[in-house]
């Protein structure tokens, strides 16, 4: 349950040195307005350096600033998990779908390793590397900063290979090596979107079908095994849209992202009047166009290989959302 009362740490940034706080609470922090910040400043909710803070407040860098929320909420995400594999070090736990790895314009309490932390008290677990919020499946956790610290510049070597399922559309070819180079394009509308280009970052995923079948709508779907060689932003979503088969639900990779659009739209006007859930942005016949209220991606297996172990392991969860488990 998320406390009704909670409290948010930052530093002011050196090129801040100087201003009045409240400038600096507008630079940084955009999802409140001036007129917000003032009030909250009028009403005692800053602090800095354990002082409470008002409009005429000057910064200086390295200046702790505390921000009191009353009566605080978050949209709701599932919570649950389960841990596939655990030592003294580690941890490989299955993430659901619909949770975000790390904190968000709205979501901070419940974030995943949040909700890891809380449930198996090791305060500074933390995540080895991240799935996007909508997918789902296997992250390796270090149980202590220490460990994440010693390992993590040297992911590669532990954490040898990484395996998801895709639902997509239409009839995938048997194998496909992919290695077209993404980038953002600075002339889409939709900033986030990944695409080809020559000049893009490397990028390699190995594409397999492992079934075939058809929708309820009549149209053909493919189940593929995607292994990721190079971990780039949205790698096999876009691979996949531009080999012409888009996941199944992608909001942001299909039908060129006027779902996406029309949801962040919706999240906005939700923001504006003080809602929260993002459920009600699409309608039922939203999704069914879609092919499902998340995309159809999920991390499944991965092989590791512990400096201590003699020999590398495989783990595999199967724990796909309700609609993507009736397809695979």
């Amino acid at each position: 349950m998320v406390p009704s009362d909670m409290y948010f740490e930052s530093v002011v940034q050196p090129e801040h040195e100087g201003w009045l706080l409240l400038k600096s609470l507008c630079a940084r922090f955009t999802y409140h307005s001036e007129m917000d910040w003032a009030d909250k400043l009028a009403r005692g909710l800053v602090s800095i350096n354990g002082e409470v803070a008002n409009a005429s407040t000057i910064a200086h860098k390295n200046d702790k600033v505390v921000y009191h929320v009353e009566n605080y909420t978050e949209p709701e995400v599932p919570t649950n998990y389960d841990i596939v594999f655990e030592d003294d070090e580690f941890m490989l736990v299955a993430k659901p779908a619909g949770v975000p790895v790390h904190h968000t314009g709205r979501i901070f309490y419940n974030t995943f390793t949040s909700i890891v932390r809380r449930g198996t008290d090791y305060e500074t677990a933390t995540p080895m590397h991240r799935l996007d919020r909508d997918t789902g499946g296997l992250m390796l956790f270090a149980k202590y900063a220490e460990s994440a610290a010693r390992f993590q510049k040297n992911l590669d070597r532990i954490l040898l290979r990484k395996f998801y399922m895709a639902v997509v559309r239409g009839s995938f070819p048997g194998e496909v090596d992919c290695q077209m180079p993404l980038r953002e394009d600075p002339n889409d509308n939709i900033r986030l979107r990944m695409h080809h280009f020559e000049d893009g970052k490397p990028c390699h995923t190995f594409f397999r079908k492992l079934k075939e079948g058809v929708l309820s709508t009549g149209e053909a779907y493919s189940v593929v095994e995607a292994e990721l060689l190079t971990g780039r932003k949205h790698q096999i979503r876009a691979h996949l849209s531009e080999l012409g088969f888009p996941i199944l639900g992608d909001r942001l990779y299909s039908f060129g992202g006027k779902y996406y659009e029309k949801m962040t739209d919706k999240v906005a006007e939700a923001r504006a009047k003080g809602e929260l859930s993002q459920e009600d942005a699409l309608s039922e016949e939203d999704y069914a166009i879609l092919g499902g209220r998340s995309h159809m991606l999920y991390a499944y297996k991965a092989e590791i290989q512990l400096p201590y172990w003699r020999e590398s392991r495989t783990f595999s969860c199967e724990g796909f959302p309700e609609d993507m488990a009736k397809l695979v």
